[in-house]
């Protein structure tokens, strides 16, 4: 078992998809004995796209690491009772449940409550009233691909990113923690509702858009790749690369007028437009100018010096790259993070797997492992968490209970 520092935490996994497998993956990662429960054959996102050449779902092994399998007829009624003594396992750390099940009336908090009356359950929504929604879905009803893509697109464009998903799941996973801390202090269970929209919507009103509406009527514009409310914009350089820049404070954009030789041009702009571009509201105001002015430095100068003298002057910077060339080069994103290990994965092959983003000090988490097969530890967590015996197994597969 782990010793990481969420070991003794048990979680029984019946969520699918992203949110709540990211979740339970992230409480995995860090020492947390967590199980999934999968139907007989495993759940439709077991099938999920990208697949590997042996037909295996690398979307699913990706989300589903350190984390435990154990597979169930969960139609059946005798499947559906292992369930709830898997819940009712009693113990500090047992009794916690994460699911996106919907019209599943044998998972319903206060029926599970029966077996384990300190039961911790997060349940996983895409919409308030339990309507279902996916985040792709939810994304379109919060108004943010009309923010996105070209300025000149006159359709809404959706971003590739499950952002929603991936900020529930980590909603998610805080609740597991802090719904068993409050169990241990209290000795009451929680039943923790999450909705995808909820997490959405909530986002935007942190980050000022809401507010931005109400107070001065502002109506948010698509800007491509112009940074919003502040100084950002993508340059060619002439060997053919794109480079982002950012000069997110008055610091970063006195560097990028230094290192960019503009500094005369740029005060002869200031003093035409009566603008002042130590200000930050300024510098946004006038990004079309400002970019006519640095784009010849760009692109007069090959990737390698460019990317040299902006480091040099501290300035941020990013590379436009390919998903494909993540991990190309020792500079690249995957290489160095040093997170990752290459990790031969049984039927699928070799390929780079994170360990968590998480580091702490005075704990070596464990080598990033493939995932598990579906139901590769069914009899395993059977006999440790219920203390079922051969004879209690192999009764279960006889009646199509397990595999």
């Amino acid at each position: 078992m782990s010793s990481g520092p969420l070991s003794g935490l048990h979680v029984l996994d019946l969520s699918t998809f992203v949110a709540g497998p990211s979740g339970t993956m992230v409480l995995a990662q860090l020492g947390a004995d967590v199980v999934r429960v999968d139907p007989l054959g495993g759940a439709t996102d077991t099938r999920r796209l990208p697949l590997a050449p042996d037909g295996s779902s690398l979307y699913w092994a990706g989300l589903n690491r350190h984390k435990r399998s154990v597979s169930l007829d969960l139609a059946g009624e005798a499947g559906r009772a292992v369930v709830r003594r898997l819940l009712a396992r009693p113990g500090d750390g047992y009794g916690i449940l994460v699911t996106n099940a919907v019209n599943q009336p044998w998972l319903d908090y206060d029926a599970l409550r029966g077996v384990r009356p300190d039961l911790v359950m997060v349940h996983i929504a895409g919409r308030p009233d339990g309507r279902p929604a996916v985040d792709y879905t939810v994304n379109a009803e919060v108004g943010l691909p009309w923010l996105t893509g070209p300025v000149d697109s006159t359709r809404p464009v959706n971003h590739v990113l499950p952002a929603w998903d991936l900020l529930t799941g980590l909603h998610a996973a805080l609740s597991v923690v802090a719904a068993d801390r409050r169990r241990r202090a209290t000795g009451r269970g929680e039943l923790i509702r999450i909705n995808l929209s909820d997490v959405a919507v909530t986002t935007l009103a942190h980050l000022g858009f809401l507010a931005d509406t109400a107070v001065n009527g502002s109506t948010r514009v698509r800007e491509g790749n112009y940074l919003y409310g502040a100084y950002g914009s993508d340059f060619a350089t002439k060997d053919g690369h794109r480079i982002m820049v950012i000069a997110l404070t008055d610091r970063h954009w006195a560097r990028l007028v230094e290192v960019t030789e503009a500094a005369a041009v740029i005060s002869a702009l200031e003093e035409r437009l009566g603008a002042d571009f130590s200000r930050e509201r300024h510098r946004y105001a006038h990004r079309d100018l400002i970019t006519a002015v640095l784009n010849p430095w760009f692109s007069a100068r090959v990737r390698s010096e460019v990317v040299d003298r902006l480091e040099r002057a501290h300035v941020l910077w990013g590379d436009y790259r390919r998903t494909e060339e993540l991990d190309v080069g020792p500079d690249s994103p995957v290489a160095a993070s040093g997170l990752f290990e290459a990790v031969d994965h049984p039927g699928v092959g070799t390929y780079p797997v994170p360990g968590p983003v998480a580091r702490m000090r005075g704990w070596d988490p464990p080598r990033p492992a493939p995932a598990a097969t579906i139901g590769e530890h069914t009899g395993q967590v059977l006999a440790e968490w219920l203390a079922a015996g051969e004879a209690e197994l192999a009764g279960l597969r006889a009646a199509g209970v397990t595999r």
